[in-house]
Formats: C-alpha cells, structure tokens, sequence
C-alpha cells in the first residue's frame, strides 16, 4: 500500500467533513477510502495520493488541472468526481462518488466471464470513452482495476485524470511499476498519445475479460514491454471467431492501423453480438470453435497485431531463431533506456526507426537586385515558387519541412535570427534575382540560424531567361546542400518543364498574389496568368493559380462570378494534371465560401490523400469541421496538424486558437503554452495566451493574462496587446488604466468599432464623460463603416443600436433592433445589446423581456449586472422577481 504522511483509521474525521468508514481499496496511484459526508449526507469514497505527486507546487498544480478538467465529465459510463481537497497537512484527495459493486480485477480473478456478458462491459467502457474523446480527454490508464460494475451491471470508469498526473513522475512511479501490461505500443516508446492508446488497453482488457490472461504475460516488466512491442498477442485464438478480428484489431502496434474511435469498436462489436449464442461462454477450447474463414481484412489485422515496431518485416524464424533469442533481451533494456531517459529518445528513435532530425527550413524573400520595379512582383513570386518546389522534395520524408511563406510574410521575417526565433527554422534560404534583359542571374545561400554560418551557396546564370531551369537547378544544389537526393522525375514533378515565358508570367503573378489586398494586384495576376496559359496551354499550375487569383478576389468584392471562373480553372488544372494537391484546396475553400461544407470536406481528403502534410488542407479541413459542427473531428484534425511538425509553434496556436473559439479555455492555454515553450520570445502567442485567460476569467487568470500581455508588448508592442490589456483592466475596473491601453491600441488601428466602445465604457467608469462622448462617436462612426461592408454581422448591428440609442437617435436605434434580431433571432450577445438599447431608450418593458430572453441563452448575468447603463434595470423588482 503506498506510503501516506499519517495513518488514517477508521472512524477519523478528514478535512473537517469526512468520517473515514475503511479502506476500499489501494493501488500504485494512492489508497481509496469509503466515507461519509456530513454536511451532504452521502457516501462517498476518498482517494488519496501517493506522496510524490505532493512533491512539488509544480506537480499539484498538474494534478489540479486535469481533476478539474475531468470532473467536467457527464457520463453514465464514467465515474464522478464531485472535487478535490486537502486536509490540514496538505494530503490531496479526490472526493468521488461510491458505488456498491465490484471492480472489473475482482471479477477476473474468479475466471473468464460470459461472451455477451463481455461485449456489454466493453461496449459500456467503449461509450465513457468515447464521450471523454469528444471533449480532448484521453484516460491513458484503463485497466481492470479502473473499471467498476454496479450490481445493476452498470460500468463505471474512474481515475480520469489521474494517469496523466502520475505518468509527470518517472517512470518507475508509475508506469513500470503498475501499467506496463496495458501500455500501447507507443506509450511504452515515450511518444505522443492520443485516444487510440486507450483502445489498445481496452484490447487488452477485452482479452483478459474473455480468458481471465493476459495477451503479454511474461515475468518481468522488461519482458512485457518486449512483448508489447514485438510479438503478437497470446490466447485471441481461445474467443469465439467473431470477436477474434476485433482483438486483433484493437491490439495493432501502429495506432493508424487500430480503431481509431471507440464508435468503429462499438460498431463491430453489437455485431459480433449478433453472431454469438446467448449462452456461449468465452474461454472454449479451440478444437470446439466454429470455423470461421478470415477474409483479407481479418488477415492483414492479426499481421498488425503481431508486427514488431522496432523492425520494418519479421525475419525467418528458422534462419534468425539464434539470434532472436538475444535480441529480445537487448530489446527490453533498450525499451527502458528510452522509458527513463528522455534525452536518448529521440537519438534511440532515430537509431532504430532510421528517422533523422527534422530540418526547419524557412525560405526568405528574394532580393531585386537593381530594385528595378518591373521585377518586385517576379523576386516576390520566386519565393513562393522555391519554398513549394523544396516542400514537394520531400513527400513522405519526416526529415524536412518547409515553412509556408505566408507564416514568413505574415511575421515580416527577412533575416536568419528572426526566422529561429520567430519561426523556428533552423535553416533559411536567403536569396537575389537580377536580371538585365533576358540575363537572369540568381544567387542562393543556405545559412544555418543557430550559429549564423553559411552552409553553401549557389550562383545560377541564364541568358534565356528560362526560370524553370534556373529553379531546377537551384532546387538540385539546395536539396545537395541538405544532403536529399534529386532526380529528374523529382524535379519534373515539383514544377515541370514549361515555355519560359509562360513561367515567369506564372512567377509574377504569385508574387502579385502575396499582396492581393493592394488595389489592382489581383487584375495584374489574372492578366499574367491569362498570358502564361495562352502561352502555353498545357501548363496545369497557371491554371491552379488562376483559380486561387479568382477565389483571392471573391474574398475581396464578394461578386459570386469570381468564385464560377475560379472553379472552371480548377477544373481545367485537373483535367491536365489531378495531381496537384492545390487544384483540391483551393476547390474545397470555394465550396466553404458557398457553405457546401461537405463538399469541401471532399476536397480537403483529396488534397491530403496526395500531400499528407499539406497544413493549408489540414487546417482548411479542420475549420470545415469546425463550421460543419463536427467538434470532435475539427480537434482531432487540429491536433493532427500540430503533430505532423511537432517543433513548430504554429499547429499548436491554431489549436489553442480552436479551443479558444470553443470556449476550452484549460485547452487553449495548454496548447499556447506549448507553443511558447517551442517560441518562448513570441509576442503573438503571449497575447493569445493572454487573451484566453481573460475569457477564461477568475482572479488569478486575470493576473496570469495581465502578465502574458506584459511579456507580449515588452517583446513587440502590438494592437491586439494593447487592446486586450485595455479590456482586462475594464474587467478589473481600473479605468484609468484600462483607458490608456486602449489609447494605445488606438494609436496603432482606429478602425475597430468594438476597441472605441470599450474606450468609451473606461471613460465612463472612470467618470469622464466629455471624453466618453468623444469615443462614442468614434465607435458609431467605426461601426456604421463596419455594417456598411458586413450588413449580416448581428452582432455589430446591435452594439450600433446601443450607440444610437445613447445619442438619442431613435428611429435609427429602432432600426438596428429589427435588423440585428431578423439576423440572429437567439444569440445571446445580440439579445443583451438589444435590451440594453431598450433600456437606454427607456422602455424598460422591451428591455427586461430582452435581457431575460439573453441569460435564457447562456449571457453572462455578471456581465449585465456590472453594465453601468443597465444598473437601474438591474435594480427593477421585476427583473431580480423573474430571476427566481
């Protein structure tokens, strides 16, 4: 039993509440006892942690965390946990829910259990399963022992939360030492985890459930591990045939080749139900088995099971059984190096999966030698062009990423020291173009960002101006220099042989197309890739970069005709070559601009069936989950995109970005505070960071926000910053300086008609109403602009009521009521500004139905009762009557 600081006997009284009934149970992650809450009158059971994971602050707050993120869990499946406390002498313990039954462990021991009686169990773990995926939480524990079955047979999961905790320890606390038997494959290797780990130990489970054994018995955790991760698992062939296929399945050594939902598990197995007598019990004999002839799929799933990870193919037994035998013990010491010592994993990864260090390399802009402003748009569209020529090198090759351009623009970098610091490239493609007619001379260097030193360089010449077979040969002394190899198909298929004249219209116009907000760049583009097709007609990029042109430019005047002859050239791209993965994404954002979510789903697959790591498809795919309410697989599609470079900062800012929009805010500062970790001097992730605290609200994520903000201007001063430090300060009533902040964001961007109304509301808390007047015509003139370009923005449109309304325009207040609530007859920002506008046109009746019809939605009620124009109405015995 694990250690505890005292002894706690029966009949103790813990933490003032707690009368301790006796032990019910202990295990490696602490001593659960059944007790009786005084002030609830309830039983309920104590779980109290090993000392270890009281070692620290550090490791409390952990441990905190995630209680707290799993007590969010409501499922019939998964047991409750109503908190979590400390006694006097600071012992944390959870305070759970008890229920009268036995654990899964217990039922085990006394030997295989019934077939269905099996399915059911599992089925109901599958369900709490599945309901903790949805929400981004992974068990990372299950085991029989965490499993608990009511004397009604109804399945309670417990210890959410708690795996997490203890696997922050070393691994001899927790993993070795209790879960080895129920570890995936990949969490026995140290890698990245997701929901499929826990359908590999529900395997496990499922396994010993039908045979009372385990599928990886051996005599040590050593050799449990070796097994884990090479040998096929033992005693499936004692199930019935039906169930077989699903084991095998569940316990495949590649997470991609497993279930990858608990709904594909339980799908399979109210079918394999279906197949098996009632009365047939688990544990038969093989010889009195039906036959069952595996078809293909059966086939390829037990070769899955049984494949080892650390080798690509299973040598012949007979010729290798020598030195097998002494491999496996090699294995398991190797196993346990990586397990206990981060710092070998990823060398030992690299040494036996041959995987190299991935190379960060970031492609800056061209210079224009001459500064000849005919050749901007070229040098521009150069850049473009090379980075995606180096992505297309490497399909299918973990070793190399290329960062997108528009990250590089989006951030301004145009030295190697920002690119590191900023973009995390370990490499930069720094380069010039000067070109003197039909001379071209490019000049490249490969530079290394961490110690400033040039790798090589290369100087290309062509008089004929061909820029196609200067990128070529650019992309072969680059790809050198990286040690890749090159061949011709490779180069062909990165951009291909064109009419040079044709290229460098295709070239300038890409670089047209990187500032497609300046008036008249996109026309320029059209007309120079109007000329690179009829130059040469066969030349499918020009035709992919047309449909992008047109899209660009339905983004900008919203004229539908753009978006039909953006699809027509997509369409004759593909009829030239359906290669090209942005043929499909440039369709599927134009089905997303129509609203065809699921067609752009389509699309979006395409994209990503030819360029897995294409991340403008991912993230592309993820928003058209997100916006098709599909939350579960809008985040895991995310968390993929984070994962395929998982040393770049930018995949988990979309995610934290994703959460935040989700209103997950534990989540999002989880995901922003891995991105800082990778980009610790990134001003635009503390203000994201910043920003989710302050949603998430509370004492102490305002002062954590306020100190985010802080770090985030003092690295680069920016709107967003300021704007946000304004709004925490008004949160904080501190006017004043909730005022000066907001002057700041002023000072950089006059144009948001929500930054002025919150300067507005500080002058007004801090009682200067000559300057609150002054910014509330800001914000009316800021707004009306606002809804004159987005007349569907409800929101906009009501907070423009309120503003009329304060200046006494009635009819026009009036107005926007009907519009904002004909747009959106039930969002609850919207109801709150309309009863709000009410309130201040003083029709007190509209307002309190309005604001009533808000909280009804979900409005914040601090929120209206801290609203200086709503204090009166908020004081009515009517709306506090209706409240109740």
């Amino acid at each position: 039993m694990p250690e505890l600081k005292n002894s706690i006997a029966e009949g103790d009284l813990v933490a003032d509440n707690y009368r301790i009934l006796g032990v019910a149970g202990s295990g490696g992650m602490g001593v659960v006892y059944r007790a009786r809450d005084l002030r609830l009158e309830r039983v309920v059971a104590l779980k109290f942690l090993p000392s270890e994971l009281n070692a620290s602050q550090r490791d409390k707050e952990r441990f905190m965390r995630e209680a707290r993120t799993a007590s969010s869990l409501d499922h019939p499946n998964i047991g409750v946990i109503h908190g979590v406390e400390e006694t006097a002498d600071e012992r944390t313990f959870i305070v759970m829910a008890f229920y009268e039954g036995t654990s899964l462990a217990q039922r085990i021991r006394n030997g295989p259990l019934p077939a269905h009686q099996a399915i059911d169990i599992a089925s109901q773990v599958a369900r709490g399963l599945a309901e903790a995926h949805s929400r981004g939480i992974v068990h990372r524990d299950i085991k029989p022992s965490n499993v608990m079955v009511t004397g009604s047979g109804l399945v309670k999961i417990v210890d959410f939360g708690l795996a997490h905790a203890a696997n922050a320890q070393s691994t001899t606390q927790s993993g070795i030492s209790g879960t080895v038997a129920y570890m995936a494959p990949e969490q026995a290797m140290g890698n990245r985890v997701d929901q499929r780990c826990d359908i590999w130990a529900l395997g496990v489970v499922m396994v010993e459930m039908l045979t009372a054994d385990s599928p990886f018995r051996s005599d040590s955790s050593h050799s449990i591990l070796a097994a884990i991760l090479n040998s096929a698992p033992q005693n499936i062939d004692r199930v019935h045939p039906a169930l077989q296929p699903i084991l095998y399945r569940a316990l495949a050594k590649e997470p991609d080749r497993r279930y990858q939902s608990c709904g594909e598990l339980l799908s399979d197995l109210e079918s394999a139900g279906r197949k098996i007598p009632a009365n047939a019990v688990a544990n038969t004999p093989s010889h009195e088995l039906p036959t069952v002839r595996f078809d293909a799929v059966t086939r390829r799933a037990r070769q899955d099971a049984s494949r080892s990870v650390l080798s690509p193919a299973a040598p012949s037994p007979r010729r290798f059984m020598v030195p097998l035998l002494s491999v496996v013990g090699l294995l398991a010491v190797l196993v346990l190096v990586v397990l206990l010592v981060p710092a070998f994993r990823h060398r030992a990864a690299a040494l036996v999966g041959g995987a190299p260090e991935q190379e960060h390399v970031a492609v800056l802009p061209f210079d224009n030698i001459g500064s000849n402003p005919e050749n901007a748009a070229l040098a521009d569209g150069l850049m473009d062009s090379l980075a995606g020529r180096l992505s297309n090198l490497d399909v299918g090759n973990q070793s190399l990423w290329v960062v997108p351009t528009s990250m590089v623009r989006r951030h301004k970098v145009t030295d190697p020291s920002d690119a590191l610091k900023q973009l995390g490239a370990n490499l930069v493609v720094k380069g010039s173009i000067e070109r003197d007619g039909t001379d071209i001379h490019l000049n490249v260097n490969l530079i290394d960002t961490k110690s400033m030193r040039q790798i090589g360089s290369a100087d290309v010449d062509d008089r004929a101006g061909d820029l196609s077979t200067l990128e070529d040969e650019t992309v072969a002394r680059l790809a050198h220099l990286m040690n890749i190899s090159v061949t011709p198909d490779m180069l062909r298929n990165t951009g291909g042989r064109v009419n040079p004249a044709a290229y460098e219209d295709y070239l300038t116009a890409l670089g047209y197309m990187q500032r497609y907000d300046k008036p008249g760049n996109l026309d320029s583009a059209i007309t120079a890739l109007q000329r690179s097709t009829q130059t040469d007609p066969g030349f499918a990029l020009g035709y992919v970069a047309a449909g992008e042109a047109y899209r660009l430019k339905y983004r900008v005047d919203q004229n539908l005709h753009w978006l039909d002859e953006a699809q027509a050239n997509c369409q004759k791209a593909a009829e030239l070559d359906n290669s090209v993965p942005a043929i499909y994404v440039t369709l599927a954002q134009i089905h997303d601009a129509l609203s065809k979510h699921d067609l752009a789903l389509q699309e979006f697959h395409h994209a990503l069936q030819l360029d897995p790591q294409n991340s403008t498809a991912l993230d592309g795919l993820a928003r058209s989950y997100e916006k098709s309410a599909r939350i579960p697989d809008a985040e895991k599609t995310f968390r993929e995109a984070a994962a395929i470079h998982p040393d770049a900062w930018f995949g988990y800012n979309e995610l934290g970005n994703f959460y935040e929009r989700q209103g997950k805010y534990p989540q999002s500062i989880a995901a922003y505070q891995k991105a800082l970790a990778i980009t610790p001097d990134n001003a635009e992730l503390y203000s994201n960071l910043a920003a989710a605290y302050i949603d998430q609200g509370g004492v102490q994520s305002l002062k954590s926000g306020e100190e985010a903000l802080k770090k985030s201007i003092a690295l680069n001063p920016s709107y967003p910053a300021y704007a946000n430090l304004g709004m925490l300060y008004m949160q904080e009533k501190r006017y004043t300086d909730a005022a000066a902040a907001t002057e700041g964001a002023l000072k950089m961007n006059s144009n948001n008609y929500l930054v002025w109304n919150n300067l507005m509301l500080d002058y007004e808390g801090a009682g200067d109403q000559i300057k609150a007047e002054t910014a509330r015509q800001r914000a009316e003139q800021a707004a009306e602009n606002w809804v004159a370009t987005k007349p569907e923005d409800a929101v906009a449109q009501s907070i423009l009521a309120t503003l009329y309304a304060q200046d006494r325009q009635n009819a026009k207040a009036q107005s926007k009521i009907e519009t904002s609530l004909a747009l959106a007859p039930a969002d609850p920002s919207v109801l709150a500004n309309v009863g709000e506008a009410y309130e201040l046109l003083r029709q007190r009746e509209q307002a309190l139905k309005y604001v009533e019809k808000a909280i009804a939605k979900g409005y914040a009620l601090d929120d209206l009762t801290s609203d200086p124009d709503l204090q009166a109405l908020v004081a009515d015995p009517r709306f506090k009557k209706n409240l109740k």
